[in-house]
């Protein structure tokens, strides 16, 4: 077997290119009125976001040449684990209060969001660990207990912030990881079956969390109290139809619908473009997810396996559940659409995703012609028997 270490994944590049161009634009249209309205400049987001996108490809360029395997020499998993405990212990020191909740570092020309490092820093971890540990994980006090005490570490400083939509989303993809390792199934399931009641538990103990399961709840019975925003959503998806109204035009933006720009800007999407606008959207999703199995599958170890569906599974399970919330199959949990929504911790995260991604399908499994050759032979081998078949 050879290793091709030159060409990209295009299908997987060509995707994310369409998904951040996309991204620009809804920025721009979705938060140009309440930018003109707060701030007196029709571009004050969407300048950012040119700013954070730039970013985000040149995150995607560097990561992509950085070698994989490099993030688990040296204890570089652990270190991670710590440094992003300690940024998100920080949180409740320095972190600023937005609607009730302490995510973000404010560095002054920007905000910092530490959750959205730490998942990238867990997968990382977490692929390492189901990698090289084997068949102890299938031991729960030698093999599981002491990972489970780390998971801990990062999902309970972003529960208690809160940001209980963030720790679903990484026990979510963790969850998918476990199930692919050697950890046997009742373990992963007794997992999950305890975090749907602790989740639950947390929502009932807290105002800020159980308002936003009311506002879900009460979409039809209370549509100018609680339910408004996600009402306000539905509205901007029906008024785009088909074709949708075009871009710019939205009439949700216009103080109509709260975050039009950040986690409901796919509402704005459907209402500009339609059904066919917001199918892309879909379809360029569906492709990141199928790249990424690609990738995975012929990935040249089972650390890479691991990495590769941890991070597709990070870029394409925001974006159902962002749609989910939108279309409101889900409560809304505060998460934002990759590549779409305004926010420059967001398109990082994602940007490290995909650079990694890349860069593992830079170095994946290609046969070459004499391998190629041996496997047609034992293909043909196999159909002979399996046709002629034996007395």
């Amino acid at each position: 077997m050879k290793i091709s270490r030159r060409k990209n994944d295009g299908l997987l590049v060509a995707a994310v290119t369409i998904l951040l161009t996309i991204g620009l634009i809804m920025v721009f249209s979705a938060s140009a009125v309440v930018a003109e309205e707060k701030y007196g400049s029709l571009l004050y987001y969407s300048r950012k976001q040119i700013l954070w996108g730039f970013l985000c490809i040149l995150t995607i360029f560097i990561f992509s040449r950085v070698k994989y395997t490099n993030y688990t020499k040296k204890g570089l998993p652990l270190i991670g684990i710590l440094v992003s405990f300690t940024l998100l212990a920080g949180l409740f020191v320095w972190g600023d209060v937005v609607n009730g909740a302490r995510r973000w570092y404010n560095l002054g020309f920007a905000s910092f969001q530490p959750s959205e490092l730490s998942k990238i820093i867990l997968i990382i971890y977490f692929a390492d660990i189901f990698s090289r540990k084997g068949e102890i994980l299938r031991n729960w006090k030698k093999g599981l207990l002491p990972h489970i005490i780390i998971y801990c570490m990062i999902i309970l400083p972003i529960l208690f912030q809160p940001d209980l939509g963030t720790v679903v989303m990484i026990s979510m993809i963790i969850s998918i990881m476990a199930f692919l390792s050697n950890i046997r199934f009742k373990h992963v399931l007794a997992g999950i079956t305890f975090l749907v009641p602790a989740a639950f538990l947390k929502i009932q103990n807290s105002d800020y969390q159980i308002s936003r399961v009311n506002s879900w709840l009460d979409n039809l019975t209370n549509p100018l109290g609680s339910g408004h925003q996600i009402k306000q959503s539905l509205i901007g998806l029906g008024n785009g139809g088909i074709f949708g109204s075009g871009i710019g035009t939205s009439k949700q933006k216009f103080f109509f619908l709260p975050d039009s720009h950040t986690d409901f800007v796919f509402s704005i999407l459907g209402e500009e473009v339609g059904f066919i606008g917001t199918s892309i959207v879909l379809i360029l999703f569906l492709v990141i997810l199928w790249r990424g199995i690609s990738i995975s599958k012929r990935a040249p170890s089972a650390f890479a396996q691991f990495l590769a569906v941890g991070l597709t599974m990070h870029l394409v399970l925001y974006g159902f559940i962002n749609v989910a919330v939108v279309t409101m199959l889900v409560p809304t949990t505060g998460l934002p659409m990759p590549f779409i929504s305004y926010g420059g911790s967001s398109l990082i995260g994602v940007g490290l995703s995909v650079g990694i991604l890349i860069n593992i399908s830079r170095n994946t499994h290609q046969p070459g012609l004499e391998s190629k050759l041996e496997q047609f032979k034992e293909d043909r081998k196999l159909f002979y028997n399996n046709l002629v078949g034996t007395q």
